[in-house]
């Protein structure tokens, strides 16, 4: 299997910073690329925040923190990025074309054995990128944050050579993730595809005035929400019974609604500027306080909450 020693991350947004940080904290050099200096600027700043978080809460040591973001490098130059690399992870914006381009250059930097790797929620990227190295392209999908979340799918083409689906399920459990194999592409995955008919129902509640947010939220939390980390899907029909299960499975009663375009309820705060945490507000409003700020409290209650499930032996890492 390839050992991974350089990894270089396209685009610092969202996922990107993250994904430096998680492989900076696994002993990795990473080059992080975006084409703006200044999202490259306050990547570096997120993740200092990020690893000051975990000092905060003991995962770190104090002394640690300097030399994790001394490993990472940024460039806005794709050619300084990915000229020494091992494995790369592409996590730039949904766009097929912006993708196809990426991937081109990428074909023609990055030395002849590395792996490339795509972050793409929904896209088959292996009906339109083309390299010369078929065999060492695949997804690789992350949830957000992902220095928190363990999860990650693993999507091998129809070319995907095994040993680079093997060398990359390595160094993710290496960096204590979870990575968990598809046999071949779907949209959405796994998580994705659930979460997906989880949205679609709430906008329906909530576009047909059901409910409100804030009971949604509630109610999720409340009740199954509660057993999912122990439960999860499947076993919970097991603790149901199969046979009642079947039973609520011609319940015509519950038919799941259409899938619609639009939600008047996301266009409706949209068009208000409510667009969420970053903006301050969305379907809550987060009373004036930073994005960091917020984010940083969502940020210890997962690791809090992922401890004490590792704890009851519900994650294994």
């Amino acid at each position: 299997m390839k050992e991974v020693r350089n990894v270089t991350i396209v685009g610092a947004g969202t996922m990107g910073h993250s994904l430096a940080q998680v492989f900076a904290q696994g002993g990795c050099n990473v080059r992080l690329n975006d084409l703006n200096e200044d999202v490259l600027s306050n990547a570096m700043r997120l993740i200092a925040s990020n690893l000051t978080t975990q000092v905060e809460l003991g995962i770190l040591q104090k002394s640690e923190p300097a030399a994790i973001l001394a490993r990472i490098r940024t460039t806005p130059r794709m050619e300084e990025a990915g000229k020494n690399a091992d494995f790369v992870i592409e996590a730039i914006l949904e766009d097929v074309e912006a993708k196809k381009e990426i991937f081109r250059s990428l074909d023609g930097i990055c030395p002849p054995d590395a792996i490339l790797a795509s972050n793409t929620s929904y896209l088959d990227i292996f009906k339109f990128v083309r390299t010369r190295r078929p065999e060492k392209i695949l997804i690789t999908h992350w949830f957000a944050p992902p220095h928190i979340i363990p999860l990650v799918e693993i999507v091998p083409g129809p070319q995907t050579a095994l040993e680079t689906v093997e060398s990359v399920k390595a160094i993710l459990v290496r960096l204590g993730k979870k990575p968990m194999v598809l046999a071949k592409f779907l949209p959405g995955f796994i998580a994705n595809r659930l979460q997906s008919v989880l949205r679609k129902e709430v906008l329906f509640l909530l576009d047909n005035g059901y409910a409100t947010a804030e009971q949604i939220d509630e109610a999720t939390k409340a009740s199954f929400g509660l057993r999912i980390p122990i439960l999860g899907l499947v076993k919970r029909m097991d603790y149901t019974g199969l046979d009642l299960t079947q039973k609520l499975i011609a319940n015509r009663s519950e038919n799941p609604s259409e899938t619609q375009e639009k939600s008047m309820t996301i266009d409706r705060l949209v068009a208000e500027g409510r667009l969420g945490v970053k903006s301050g507000s969305g379907f809550y409003d987060y009373g004036g306080r930073s994005p960091d700020d917020i984010m940083k409290e969502r940020d210890i209650k997962l690791f809090k909450l992922r401890e004490f499930l590792r704890e009851l032996g519900e994650l294994e890492l």
